[in-house]
């Protein structure tokens, strides 16, 4: 098992390697509302008929070197020396053929402008598998071979896959995306895929993460639970159990692999002059809807948030944050801060290192980004008993890895897996670092 310091290489980390020094900006298009899955999780609540037009395509990316041009706060050569064009839907590869052509276009105005970007660019998109052995699909990833990561999502096993990833029949998908995902690697040639963590999968998840590990080949698992409402302490208590489980199998069986999860980050507490929000969604990210209108990112969109205005910050037409509501709200984004939408008990919580939110989905459920939803909060302790477990009990075996302190406080670790299993993990806490845990 890799530790914190040997993570999985990284489509960012590739171009950082081809560009030494060089930062990059990934600009997303929503190419598509329309999916040819329903999965039970996706945040994805008003998938619709709506596409981008090639026209709009175009303008979003003439808006692009625009404001490179004038060195803007988004894009410019020191954030954006190089750039990622972000693909997805819904499904993006429904639009394989309007992806080519705003391939092109965007080239042809790089080599015409001789812009840097004429070569330092790189594309990525995530795709659900459903259209891997269209022709179309394959034309495209031969001829930008070497240039684009995508990304086959695979939830474990048929049977956890199929739990939530469904068509519009309500129709397992495992079957036709496997095959697609047996066939991409990343683009340092590691197998890796993402498992998104819902209710309705959660008993699948150390069976599943045995499949991937084990008989897919996978080395790198990206696994997060989702951020909304539904999580419940046995929940929590079913997570610890499973993590369990899966750290068990990957020290008995000895294989390098990452499983995210499970790695030795989270755990402990955020010094309180760390400032800085979760996710890219306040005001650092980029995106494109189908129609033009600039995003903070995709989750903000009409196809995510349905009972919120959408939260634009521009439009291909009369530019990024030119409008004055539109300035308003960039400027608001980028007032945000850890300490202005968390709760002082979460500012105040001695394992909030690691625990997760989305600006984005603040926005959704309370009317501002600047307001903290954290319905995570008890699989995130659960999470990070199991990292206990999992890296003491590495240690024992290595003592290069490094030990873990377990921070959690007595009454919320016995909440979740009971006196005697927290008192088991004191013991191993004490036998790998010499400390006393927390009480």
């Amino acid at each position: 098992m890799r530790d914190k310091q040997q993570r999985s290489e990284q489509f960012t980390d590739t171009y950082v390697r081809m560009f030494p020094g060089k930062r990059l900006k990934t600009v997303t298009f929503i190419v598509t509302h329309q999916c040819n899955l329903r999965c039970t999780y996706c945040y994805e609540h008003h998938k619709g008929e709506e596409k981008m037009s090639l026209d709009t395509a175009k303008k979003c990316i003439d808006l692009l070197f625009a404001e490179d041009a004038k060195h803007s706060q988004l894009v410019n050569e020191k954030d954006a020396h190089g750039i990622i064009l972000d693909f997805i839907g819904g499904e993006p590869l429904l639009e394989i053929d309007l992806i080519r052509d705003i391939m092109a276009y965007f080239l042809s105005r790089a080599i015409e402008m001789k812009h840097r970007w004429a070569v330092n660019y790189m594309i990525s998109m995530s795709t659900n598998g459903l259209m891997g052995d269209d022709p179309r699909v394959r034309q495209f990833l031969k001829e930008y071979e070497g240039r684009v990561s995508i990304s086959v999502t695979i939830d474990g096993d048929k049977a956890a896959h199929d739990a939530c990833r469904v068509d519009c029949q309500g129709c397992g998908s495992y079957d036709r995306a496997i095959k697609m995902f047996r066939e991409v690697s990343g683009p340092d040639g590691r197998r890796q895929t993402k498992y998104t963590i819902a209710p309705g999968n959660l008993t699948l998840l150390a069976s599943s993460v045995r499949h991937l590990v084990m008989e897919e080949g996978v080395d790198t698992l990206h696994c997060n639970c989702v951020f909304e409402e539904g999580w419940t302490v046995e929940h929590a208590r079913e997570m610890y159990r499973q993590l369990k489980t899966i750290s068990d199998m990957i020290r008995e069986n000895g294989r390098d692999t990452y499983v995210s999860i499970l790695d030795w980050d989270a755990g402990d507490h955020v010094p309180d002059t760390e400032t800085q929000n979760w996710c890219g969604g306040d005001g650092k990210m980029l995106a494109f809807d189908v129609d033009g209108t600039i995003l903070p990112c995709l989750r903000y969109s009409s196809l995510s948030i349905g009972n919120q205005p959408v939260y634009r910050i521009g439009d291909v037409e009369s530019g990024l944050a030119v409008r004055e509501d539109d300035k308003e709200r960039l400027d608001a984004l980028r007032r945000i801060t850890r300490q202005s939408q968390s709760k002082q008990e979460c500012l105040d919580c001695p394992i909030n290192q690691g625990c997760a939110w989305c600006t984005a989905y603040n926005y959704e459920k309370t009317g501002t980004p600047d307001k903290r939803v954290t319905y995570i909060c008890d699989m995130h302790k659960a999470r990070v008993l199991a990292q206990c477990y999992h890296h003491n009990r590495l240690h024992l075996l290595d003592s290069a890895h490094a030990a873990k302190a377990m921070n959690v406080p007595r009454d919320w670790a016995v909440g979740i897996v009971g006196e005697a299993e927290y008192e088991a993990l004191r013991a191993l806490e004490r036998e790998a670092t010499g400390k006393n845990a927390v009480e």
